[in-house]
């Protein structure tokens, strides 16, 4: 089976409480762009890789983090040169090839080009063979998953099943001792919510100092915080190291910023994080994954995935170190999937369907509108 012809396409994301809310960020420290993410991110645009065969099937698979348009240029201006004509069943061989041809301009457009690409070929294979994705990679390590929900409206989640959730933590430092307090009473207020057996984790999103992020790791123990999330940029090793140093009852996650498995290599060998969270839309779509996991697998470690979408899903079903999957509420403004049949969580868990491939469509309907939503954030 050859690949006949490659499209992307794009389409405007909804703005919603993640873009447009008050979370801790990089850039906090600048009074400018503290209050909304939206007001340093720019306009986000979602892409959807399209791969046609031969004979007349497509796979489907989402690419990056809301920079479809970038995105859309490295693949229709150089990768898709290297795979028009290509075998599609050879997936190892197309992904080293667009990996070493992207070597000049290495990095996070390039890999979430590629990651794009690879999730369409693996949708692409599963129709071809009439298998849904998680069957090809060598069936389910778990019958149904387990799911968090990933979210600040902590009442609305408990009410839709969730009893695991992790919150957006709202000021950095520059809040000063005031956000500090409401940072601890947010964490406070939502272990009340959750109760005793629910677990609750904090994502900081690569915002805070080391003095700070012991002190909040201090207090996240006090409540039983299974992990604190991204507290500084994840290729700031030592620092992650020095927290866990000072705070080591708490638990410590990252990854969704780094690109393959080569970016892996210092957290995981260092000891740096308890918990691996590469994107599969960032860090080389499922062909990358599978190989990051093995690597976590020889240290012990967990991949739980960063986002959410069939193709994440179908990668946790099917591998044994990834107890369980992240959901994103990224439904909690309105708007409408890009693509259709995306599997919904229900209760705290998700089941996959046999259909074949990643079981999703192309909504043509989002195209055309001003509302999608893609599991990108």
């Amino acid at each position: 089976m050859k690949i006949a012809r490659l499209s992307v396409h794009t389409a405007p994301m909804a703005f919603s409480w993640l873009t447009d809310s008050l979370i801790a960020n990089p850039l906090s420290a600048y009074a400018a762009y503290r209050e909304r993410r939206s007001s340093w991110f720019g306009a986000m645009t979602a892409a959807v890789v399209e791969i046609e065969s031969d004979t007349g099937l497509t796979g489907l698979g989402y690419a990056g983090g809301g920079r479809g348009g970038a995105v859309r240029e490295v693949i229709e201006s150089h990768l898709a040169t290297l795979l028009t004509g290509q075998e599609a069943f050879d997936l190892e061989l197309r992904w080293e090839q667009m990996c070493r041809a992207s070597l000049m301009y290495a990095g996070g457009l390039a890999m979430e080009a590629i990651s794009g690409i690879d999730l369409a070929l693996w949708d692409l294979l599963g129709k071809a063979l009439g298998q849904p994705v998680y069957r090809l990679l060598g069936g389910k390590t778990k019958e149904r998953i387990p799911a968090y929900v990933t979210g600040n409206l902590t009442e609305r989640h408990l009410a839709e099943g969730f009893r695991s959730v992790k919150i957006a933590l709202p000021h950095a430092p520059a809040g000063g001792r005031e956000g500090f307090r409401q940072n601890v009473a947010l964490l406070e207020a939502t272990r009340r919510r959750i109760g005793d057996e629910g677990d609750l984790m904090v994502d900081c999103y690569q915002a805070l100092d080391v003095p700070y992020a012991i002190e909040l790791a201090r207090a996240a123990r006090d409540l039983r915080v299974l992990w604190l999330e991204e507290p500084f940029a994840t290729r700031d090793v030592d620092s992650l190291l020095r927290l866990k140093d000072a705070v080591p009852e708490v638990l410590y996650a990252a990854g969704e910023h780094l690109y393959s498995r080569w970016e892996f290599r210092d957290l995981v060998e260092r000891r740096a994080v308890d918990v691996l969270q590469p994107d599969i839309y960032r860090a080389g779509g499922i062909t990358e994954l599978r190989k990051i996991a093995a690597y976590a697998s020889v240290h012990h470690l967990p991949v739980i995935p960063h986002g959410i979408g069939a193709p994440t899903y179908h990668f946790v079903a099917a591998t044994s170190n990834s107890p369980r999957a992240e959901f994103v509420d990224v439904f909690a403004q309105g708007g409408e999937l890009l693509l259709e049949g995306e599997p919904q969580p229900a209760g705290g868990w998700i089941d996959l369907s046999d259909e074949p491939g990643f079981g999703y469509r192309l909504n043509q309907r989002a195209l055309r509108g001003q509302t999608a939503i893609a599991p990108i954030w």
